[in-house]
């Protein structure tokens, strides 16, 4: 679980801005979004990349234990130290890409599905919406919602539902702290 969170902690984006010298956690959400927003596409797809790989390879040392509770301890760590990073002062991503890396391993199939019915969701809301309007919450937040709702519903009462269910949770405290804060 120890390792699991320090693999967690190495948030990306923050690597990536300070290779170009910025402190993206004072501008920005410090993961893949924030990067894409504030130094472009190849940045940002290079940080959810780099997220998504650590996410996977957290899950593949899952099955290395012989715990039914190892993925659920693991996931719920490696998510909670990309949220709070030991390594940036507390101040890390939203657990997006570093939770789909996880069920990439997991569940590539649903997960894949997952992130389609997501993205989906979120170009739908863009167009309908945040294109117009631009206040609210960002289109992806809201398809990674609809995205972690289908994976719970899909693998109830299978083991991983408790894995999703902790990440979920631990999401959803960062992203309501992250709402009220402004």
């Amino acid at each position: 679980m120890l390792g699991a969170y320090l693999i967690g902690s190495l948030v990306f984006g923050i690597i990536a801005g300070r290779l170009r010298g910025i402190d993206l956690a004072k501008r920005d959400m410090p993961g893949a979004s924030g990067a894409f927003r504030q130094f472009g596409a190849i940045w940002g797809f290079s940080v959810a990349l780099a997220d998504i790989a650590k996410g996977v390879g957290v899950g593949y040392l899952t099955h290395f234990a012989s715990s039914p509770w190892t993925p659920v301890l693991m996931g719920a760590a490696l998510v909670a130290g990309h949220l709070w990073p030991i390594y940036f002062r507390f101040r890390g991503g939203g657990g997006i890409a570093p939770t789909v890396g996880f069920f990439l391993w997991l569940h590539p199939g649903l997960t894949t599905l997952g992130i389609a019915i997501g993205l989906a969701v979120a170009g739908i809301y863009w167009q309908l919406y945040w294109r117009k309007h631009r206040r609210g919450w960002y289109p992806i937040p809201v398809g990674a919602v609809v995205g972690y709702i289908f994976g719970l519903v899909v693998l109830w009462n299978q083991p991983s539902f408790w894995a999703l269910l902790a990440i979920s949770v631990l999401v959803a405290v960062r992203g309501l702290r992250m709402v009220r804060s402004g």
